[in-house]
């Protein structure tokens, strides 16, 4: 007769007592227990030793590192700076990328957080590389952003070294695209400032062919640019010519004694100036008067003239601050609102121009 070989039968066919099968169950629950309360801690390993997958692995006093044939590229774990670059957690060295993070969905690919007032993530260029670089998404997403800490941080700061810039930016190559684009917060943030240091410009503008600085208002109580000196110096300076869209010449026909200009937009605030071009005995100006409603202005001469005559006119504005309240009573009503009174109608202007 063959053995039985049914599993859990002895060969010999002997049979277990009851108390035999109940003593080997409790002999095998016990190491199961033993083994799980081993697994809960870290494993304590001697210098040498594997690491133990699915485990805290402790005890280490050198890092532990991989390399790659040639040591092309290699990864470093738990570094108490044996590799002389500082107490690292995580070191890694590759041809292309050192070290690569990416996420699903919406996670971040890399975070980093300092400690104490440390930087969060911090990059070094080698040669003309640059320290941190960032491209942004398919969707037109910024390629760096930052977000200020606390209540007034700061998103972005960038410090120049020597002369350099400290914060450069540059259109996309062969576009009209933007170098330096900024948006004020709130509902009256300022979306560029630039602060000189000494006598340093506070913003500086330069272009081949273009403008170098441009200013303009969408709304009709905005101003385009605007020139403040709030210290009692000069608020406007202009070192070449000036040029005004509202300004021009008018002839004055023979026989005549007025000439009309139509078609220029005026407020009860235009002041209208004019000068005669020829010096003829006995001839002058009489008046200069706006018709606000009709858009127009009439220069008036003292008497009809025999020849023709031609006038020069020039357009200006009485000052008035951006929320339209007359000068007289700005300061008033900036001490009320707390805003920096201005002083359009205190400054000196300079300009230099030719008709």
């Amino acid at each position: 007769m063959s053995d039985d070989t049914r599993p859990g039968v002895p060969r010999d066919g002997a049979r277990r007592s009851r108390r035999q099968l109940m003593a080997g169950a409790a002999g095998a629950l016990g190491a199961l227990t033993a083994q799980a309360l081993v697994q809960a801690a870290p494993a304590q390993a001697a210098q040498g030793s594997p690491v133990i997958e699915g485990q805290d692995n402790t005890g280490a006093t050198v890092r532990t590192s991989i390399f790659t044939v040639g040591n092309n590229e290699w990864a470093t774990l738990a570094d108490p700076n044996n590799s002389g670059r500082g107490s690292l957690g995580v070191y890694g060295h590759g041809q292309d990328i050192g070290v690569l993070g990416e996420a699903a969905l919406d996670g971040s690919g890399l975070i980093g957080f300092g400690g104490g007032n440390g930087d969060g993530v911090q990059g070094f260029g080698a040669g003309n590389g640059t320290g941190v670089a960032g491209t942004g998404g398919s969707n037109g997403s910024a390629g760096v952003q930052g977000v200020g800490g606390g209540s007034n941080g700061a998103g972005v700061v960038g410090y120049g070294k020597g002369l350099g810039d400290g914060v450069f930016g540059a259109g996309f190559v062969n576009t009209a695209a933007t170098g330096v684009a900024g948006t004020g917060g709130g509902s009256n943030g300022t979306g560029v400032q630039g602060s000189g240091a000494g006598a340093g410009d506070g913003v500086f503008g330069v272009s081949p062919a273009g403008n170098g600085v441009l200013g303009r208002s969408l709304g009709a109580s905005g101003i385009g640019v605007l020139a403040e000196n709030t210290g009692g110096g000069i608020a406007l300076y202009a070192n070449g010519p000036a040029w005004f869209t509202r300004s021009g010449v008018l002839t004055v026909g023979a026989g005549a004694s007025k000439v009309t200009k139509t078609g220029v937009p005026l407020t009860g605030a235009s002041l209208v100036l004019a000068t005669l071009q020829q010096d003829v005995a006995g001839v002058w100006i009489r008046s200069a008067v706006p018709n606000v409603a009709g858009s127009s202005f009439t220069v008036h001469l003292n008497k009809a003239v025999t020849a023709s005559i031609t006038v020069a006119w020039f357009l200006v504005n009485q000052a008035q601050d951006r929320y339209g309240t007359a000068a007289a009573g700005r300061r008033a009503a900036s001490s009320a609102v707390g805003v920096r009174p201005a002083r359009l109608a205190h400054s000196r202007v300079r300009c230099a121009w030719s008709a």
